[in-house]
């Protein structure tokens, strides 16, 4: 539970330090998608809903109307929904509401041929024939939304315009389109069957006729023997009036079509040759009386009115010979009749007849073949007439359950939805930014961090403290509560660079017993001052006799600290032509206030290039007499990062503090900086971190340890 309550204040810690980032970052997303979102066409969308009846159905036939699986039902719902949005429905709406014009759907020029006529490339033609209609159903595709509603019957057929009112045309027109197809489909199918069947009802039709004749053929072929095995002569009577009849039929067919032709061709004649009728001979008398009469004359007014005559007695042959045929026909008929009543019953009275088993095994494969044939012939003729009334009676499985109304709201942009969405966007990559920033990008968080980044130990983690008096220095707090947090955090971190100050070789005779610490930092205010005094008092707060040298000759600030001001200080010091310069070297000392320490203080900004100062001879000989001198030397040092007095300085140091600044310094600029000393100081020179200023809440670490410190005023 510590644990996580731990993990909850630094992530609170985090965002509070870079509010500022996330704030940025959220106003920006949202302004760019406020932005994007103000200047989108608006899209209006309108929905029609159709509902979709799976089962089969035939009006003819009530009790055929049945209902399939649900596994089934559900298969054909989805069916049907890729079925309304195929392109062969919305090609048809395009042709319906002649979509190839409209300025929306319609026919235009690409973006890319637009942004290149402004560079003075010709506008290309517009597309036609099958290219534009590619280009308008690609519109239509992309503005069309088909889709079940859950597990129901219902499909929503919804459309997205610019025009509300167009949203909804379109909408109800694609409904009516899908189904109007759906019931031709249904018809097609229909005529598509029927016409399979005629033209099997064909073949059966030449099956029947072909199975008959060869039924009464046989018979006819066979009559004498049949005779004989029967012994009935009546038989061969009744096979004879059937060829009689038959002849007969022939006959009287082959002369009522040849009358039928002269009746067509207006030909007396050949009408008068072939009928040879009382009736039509009295009517050719007199027509030729009449004809006889008009050779005579020419142009009176008697030859007129023999030619009325002569008209009115042809169109008398011309209907007499009609009537005639009309007789011939009813003879045919009745012939016709006779011979089939007469060809049933010599069939009868063949298979009641005793025969030899080959001639009835032969008249029953006949008599099957004929019986078979009727059969499959009266079945397709049920079923062609079935098809046929289906075609005409096909209803639609779908039917528009709610047409599309004209929306009054655009559906597209959400300008809300967007914003809050950008909103959430804007502040989670805000969050991300920030967390990047300080773990990878910005500054170190934990001495995990800077151990796993820089390689180097932690010689300790130096909370924040808040000064009640503005006046005083941080420092104070070693002496003025030596039981503090940031005390025994100061004891930390001299305790380990006095274990590595211990362990590393000395660089000057035995004589020079005291061991000299630099103290640095990439940027200025990260609190390398602070921890430079803080180191001293507290080795001098043991009984070391310490040296602290202020040696940020561009900006001194170790006696703002100690308030107190010098007239001669380092540079002087360093500035001296006397040979020997030492001797002014105690007058320089000022003594701490709150401890024995020793401090040489900055009294002025250097006005010439510092590293010329730090590289003489002079600051040499300055730091071998205070190894004699002292025990403990501290050496608040420039920043690494703007001046490179530090990288001259490190050579006379027997260690190096490097204060790193929590959740502030660039993670960067502390690996280059630490390299770059590294390689001036040597491997040897050991190098340890210090995280100044982390962030720590009072109450949370007094949880643990609050019995073991104890906070001065």
């Amino acid at each position: 539970m510590e644990d996580s309550e731990i993990d909850i204040r630094s992530i609170l810690g985090l965002l509070r330090r870079r509010l500022t980032l996330i704030i940025a970052t959220t106003v920006l997303v949202v302004g760019a998608a406020a932005t994007i979102a103000f200047t989108l066409t608006p899209l209006y969308s309108a929905s029609a809903l159709v509902m979709v009846d799976p089962s089969a159905k035939n009006i003819l036939d009530d009790s055929a109307m049945s209902g399939a699986s649900a596994a089934a039902d559900n298969a054909r719902i989805d069916s049907e929904v890729e079925l309304a949005r195929s392109d062969n429905i919305l090609i048809k709406v395009i042709q319906r509401e002649q979509l190839l014009s409209d300025k929306e759907f319609g026919v235009s020029i690409g973006l890319t041929a637009r942004l290149l006529s402004f560079l003075g490339v010709p506008i290309p033609d517009l597309p036609t024939g099958e290219e534009a209609l590619n280009q308008s159903l690609g519109k239509l595709r992309n503005a069309v939304s088909v889709q079940r509603r859950g597990l129901t019957y219902l499909i929503s057929i919804q459309v997205r315009s610019e025009d509300p009112q167009k949203a909804a045309r379109l909408a109800n027109a694609l409904a009516e389109v899908y189904i109007q197809d759906q019931l031709s489909s249904k018809v097609s199918s229909a005529m598509a069957s029927l016409s399979v069947i005629q033209s099997r009802l064909e073949q059966a039709r030449g099956a029947i006729v072909s199975s008959e004749t060869s039924y009464d053929q046989f018979i006819a072929d066979n009559i004498e023997a049949i005779t004989r095995d029967s012994g009935r002569s009546d038989l061969a009577n009744m096979q004879s009036q059937i060829a009689a009849l038959e002849d007969a039929r022939q006959q009287s067919s082959s002369l009522a079509s040849s009358v039928q032709s002269a009746i067509a061709d207006n030909d007396i004649n050949a009408i008068v040759a072939n009928l040879q009728s009382d009736a039509v001979s009295a009517l050719e008398a007199q027509r030729e009386r009449i004809q006889q009469d008009l050779s005579g004359q020419s142009g009176t007014a008697a030859d007129v009115d023999l030619q009325a005559e002569l008209s009115r007695i042809e169109q008398s042959i011309l209907e007499t010979a009609s009537s005639e045929v009309s007789d011939l026909q009813d003879e045919i008929q009745q012939a016709q009749d006779q011979a089939a009543t007469l060809r049933q019953t010599l069939r009868s009275e063949v298979i009641g007849s005793e025969l030899s088993a080959d001639t009835l095994t032969q008249i029953f494969q006949l008599q099957q073949n004929a019986e078979l044939a009727r059969r499959q012939y009266q079945t397709l003729l049920s079923r062609a007439q079935d098809l046929e009334a289906q075609a005409n009676l096909q209803m639609a499985d779908s039917r528009i359950a709610s047409t599309a109304l004209t929306p009054n709201n655009a559906s597209f942009p959400n300008t809300r939805l967007i914003l809050v969405l950008a909103a959430l966007a804007g502040l989670g990559l805000g969050v991300a930014l920030a967390f990047l920033y300080e773990n990878l990008i910005g500054g170190f968080i934990s001495d995990e961090q800077v151990a796993n980044v820089l390689k180097r130990p932690v010689a300790a983690v130096v909370p924040r403290q808040q000064n009640k008096a503005e006046s005083k220095s941080l420092a104070d707090l070693v002496v003025t509560a030596p039981l503090s947090i940031f005390a025994e955090a100061i004891r930390r971190a001299r305790a380990a660079l006095d274990q590595d100050i211990g362990r590393s070789a000395s660089r000057g005779a035995p004589e020079e017993r005291g061991r000299v610490l630099m103290v640095t930092s990439t940027n200025p205010n990260e609190g390398k001052t602070t921890l430079a005094l803080a180191i001293a008092r507290s080795a001098a707060m043991s009984g070391q006799a310490v040296l602290l040298i202020d040696c940020d000759l561009r900006k001194p600030s170790v006696h703002r600290h100690l308030s107190v001001e010098s007239d001669t200080g380092l540079q002087e010091l360093l500035q001296s032509d006397e040979a020997d310069f030492m001797k002014s070297f105690p007058k320089i000392l000022v003594r701490d206030p709150l401890s024995t320490a020793s401090i040489i203080v900055g009294s002025r900004r250097s006005n010439v290039p510092t590293d010329q100062l730090l590289a003489n001879p002079n600051f040499q000989r300055l730091i071998k007499a205070a190894r004699r001198s002292f025990d403990y030397i501290v050496l608040d040092t420039p920043p690494v990062g703007p001046v490179v007095d530090g990288l001259y300085i490190c050579r006379h140091s027997d260690a190096i503090a490097y204060v790193v600044k929590w959740a502030s310094t660039a993670q960067s600029d502390v690996k280059k900086n630490i390299a770059a000393l590294a390689k001036a100081a040597g491997e040897d020179t050991p190098l340890m971190v210090t995280l100044s200023q982390q962030e720590q809440s009072r109450s949370e670490y007094y949880k643990k340890y609050g019995g073991y410190y104890s906070y001065g005023d």
